[in-house]
């Protein structure tokens, strides 16, 4: 999961920088400090993961759910994942189109979870080129790369525990945690994820979320 802590310890670290270069522009600061605190909540979400693995793995995963907004979770993935993006100078673009509700039944730490380790993967397998997110009148969420793709084979065994194949490239740092969370996570929340990719031609990662109301056991 090392990518996945380091993209919002990247935003606190940026935000924090930006901020004590701008000490005398308020407006400037408490905006840094809104998304310095969106990225802690999101780090201290990823800590929580890893101290509850056991949870995780025996199906022991508590939730908590709330009704949330699709367009502020939307406009927090950015300002978590846009000190990454502009790092790697790609280019990044965010759709929502004629959603029939903003509303979903979700956790939201679970949520952005999901969201922050797809759009991280995709970061990290882009060199240069666009990453974008939509959300359809389906609630279908995709999150697209133009990245080096995923081997054929490799498709059925993306989301399983300790791999770290990507595209025949073994990745020594990775812990394999990252993608494997990212299906419990949306496993537990109701949510189907899927994806479409071929070597060379980027991935497509799909999530069907739920807009009525869970039932938390």
């Amino acid at each position: 999961m090392s990518h996945d802590i380091r993209t919002p310890m990247n935003g606190i670290i940026g935000m924090t920088a930006i901020a004590m270069t701008n000490i005398h522009e308020p407006a400037r600061v408490f905006d840094c400090l809104k998304k310095i605190s969106l990225s802690s909540k999101h780090l201290l979400g990823l800590i929580n993961d890893v101290l509850d693995m056991s949870k995780i793995e025996s199906g022991r995963l508590t939730l908590n759910i709330d009704v949330l907004s699709l367009k502020d979770t939307m406009n927090s993935i950015v300002n978590i994942i846009q000190p990454q993006v502009k790092e790697k100078r790609q280019h990044f673009d965010i759709f929502i189109q004629e959603i029939e509700t903003e509303d979903v039944y979700c956790d939201g730490v679970r949520l952005n979870q999901v969201l922050i380790n797809l759009l991280s993967n995709a970061i990290k397998f882009t060199e240069s080129g666009c990453i974008t997110i939509k959300a359809d009148e389906n609630m279908v969420l995709s999150i697209s790369d133009t990245g080096i793709g995923i081997a054929k084979e490799d498709i059925p065994r993306i989301f399983e525990r300790g791999f770290t194949g990507y595209n025949g490239r073994e990745h020594k740092k990775s812990t394999g945690l990252g993608l494997y969370l990212t299906k419990k996570a949306a496993d537990k929340l109701s949510h189907k994820i899927s994806v479409e990719s071929a070597v060379g031609k980027g991935s497509v990662f799909y999530i069907n979320l739920k807009t009525d109301e869970l039932e938390v056991e």
